[in-house]
């Protein structure tokens, strides 16, 4: 059991001022007329001004004024009652001005103090920054995971997955507005040959370098996706299946006339055969991909580094 004479050495205003002055957050106490009365030693160290600075000043001169050029007043971020989940205030992030010039962000809870015939406002500062930075570090990895999910990892196109979600979209824009759209898989020539003979390392590199060939070929409204090994997948929206021949057969010389530069001064000269299909409303994304492949296997069969649509 404490005894009473411990409890009134505790509740002393020594005890109490040197708790506030130690404290890591920053605190500052107010008049009735948001002027500051006391201000503790971290909020000298966030802001950068002096104890002799900041008695007697404004609390608005802390903060930048509001949108409408209104200054910051304490009541702002008094709760009421039955707000907050707080009991030491209504809780709320601003950023606070520095004697440099600068802005710090911080998290500010106000409440009342009743001092006999006065009414004081206390409010504690604590710096977010790190807070933000680690919250901003994670919003970064996750938008990085999210990008990894949709994307080929090896030449920066969207994988299998997203390349499907675009083309049921394309499906269902085909169907709502009555657009003519067509997709094409396109798939490199004796691309096995090229791994087991010069190693899966020039592999990789002939399929970067396809891939940017085939975003440079291509309408920036175009898909061009990595469906897996070396083939490739391409939508071509508000395309007739003419106007795609043209551009797809356009694409594939541009291939064919490219020098894929392996080491030193040797080169290969590399081909890829296009099949391609008209996209219809009725049609799932899995059944367009089957027709489109069926016209690739005849431009293969047919001697390849060639274009071919289906119907056959």
């Amino acid at each position: 059991m404490v005894k009473s004479g411990v409890m009134s050495e505790i509740s002393n205003d020594r005890f109490a001022k040197e708790i506030v002055a130690r404290s890591i957050d920053a605190i500052v106490v107010l008049d009735k007329d948001s002027t500051i009365r006391f201000s503790n030693n971290a909020l000298h160290q966030l802001s950068g001004f002096e104890s002799n600075e900041l008695i007697g000043s404004s609390f608005s001169n802390l903060f930048p004024p509001l949108d409408k050029g209104e200054q910051i007043t304490i009541e702002s971020y008094l709760s009421a009652a039955d707000e907050g989940p707080y009991v030491a205030g209504f809780l709320k992030e601003l950023e606070l001005v520095t004697k440099k010039g600068g802005f710090v962000p911080v998290e500010i809870r106000a409440f009342e103090i009743h001092s006999e015939d006065q009414v004081l406002y206390a409010a504690i500062l604590r710096d977010v920054r790190e807070r933000r930075r680690l919250e901003e570090q994670k919003n970064i990895l996750i938008n990085s995971l999210k990008k990894l999910a949709y994307m080929d990892e090896l030449t920066l196109l969207p994988n299998r997955r997203s390349f499907s979600d675009t083309l049921q979209k394309t499906v269902a824009t085909v169907k709502r507005r009555n657009r003519d759209s067509v997709l094409a898989v396109l798939d490199i020539d004796h691309f096995k040959l090229i791994n087991d003979t010069y190693g899966h390392d020039i592999g990789d590199l002939v399929l970067k370098k396809m891939s940017n060939i085939f975003v440079d070929c291509l309408r920036e409204e175009d898909t061009v996706g990595r469906l897996g090994g070396e083939e490739f997948g391409c939508i071509l929206p508000d395309t007739t299946t003419e106007g795609a021949a043209i551009v797809l057969d356009r694409l594939r010389e541009s291939v064919e006339a490219h020098r894929f530069f392996i080491f030193d001064n040797f080169y290969l000269n590399i081909t890829v055969s296009i099949g391609f299909t008209k996209v219809h409303p009725i049609q799932k994304p899995e059944e367009a991909l089957k027709l489109a492949d069926i016209a690739l296997y005849q431009a293969k069969n047919s001697g390849r580094n060639r274009i071919q649509v289906y119907p056959i």
